[in-house]
């Protein structure tokens, strides 16, 4: 990540940077805005912008990409790319950390997840939690989500919190209204 850090585009732009350079001349690829959903090539990525064949992006305003049949190896080298979580501040603390906190204790599981301005929802499992980016499958598509654009997760291979089957680790009753 080398000259970012420290930056207000810690959380999410420079991590989301660093995955795009790994996905120059990828296929098949979309990039989603709060305004749309590109089919496009990523020609470079430099000062966080993306070049692609269809226009140039501000990295900020990306929301989502998606890989359409993914290699393997495209897989793993996204996964590998994610950056570690590290404590932010502004408006990362309360927007993006929650949020990466969160989802980094459910890889495995698959949710459903809505976004800014997107038009439907998307149902993976997550791969892998970074400092702002969280990657998910859904085959035959690999996502990834900038973390501060998520606005609902719901879980649906887990036990959701309300499920009434499940026993509570409570050692005390809850308080009398």
């Amino acid at each position: 990540m080398g000259a970012f850090d420290k930056s207000i585009c810690d959380c999410c732009v420079c991590p989301m940077q660093c995955i795009l350079e790994d996905l120059i001349g990828v296929e098949n690829l979309n990039i989603e805005t709060p305004v749309s959903n590109i089919p496009t090539i990523i020609t470079g990525v430099k000062d966080f912008i993306v070049s692609t064949n269809n226009g140039e992006f501000p990295i900020c305003q990306i929301t989502h990409v998606c890989i359409e049949d993914p290699s393997n190896t495209i897989t793993t080298r996204i996964i590998s790319a994610l950056k570690p979580k590290k404590n932010s501040r502004g408006k990362c603390a309360c927007c993006e950390d929650p949020m990466t906190n969160l989802l980094k204790f459910k890889i495995g599981n698959t949710f459903r997840i809505e976004l800014i301005a997107a038009q439907v929802s998307f149902t993976d499992q997550i791969l892998g939690v970074g400092e702002g980016v969280v990657v998910g499958a859904a085959p035959p598509f690999l996502d990834i989500f900038l973390t501060c654009s998520i606005t609902r997760i719901t879980p649906l291979t887990q036990q959701k919190i309300n499920d009434p089957s499940r026993t509570s680790k409570r050692t005390t009753p809850p308080p009398a209204t």
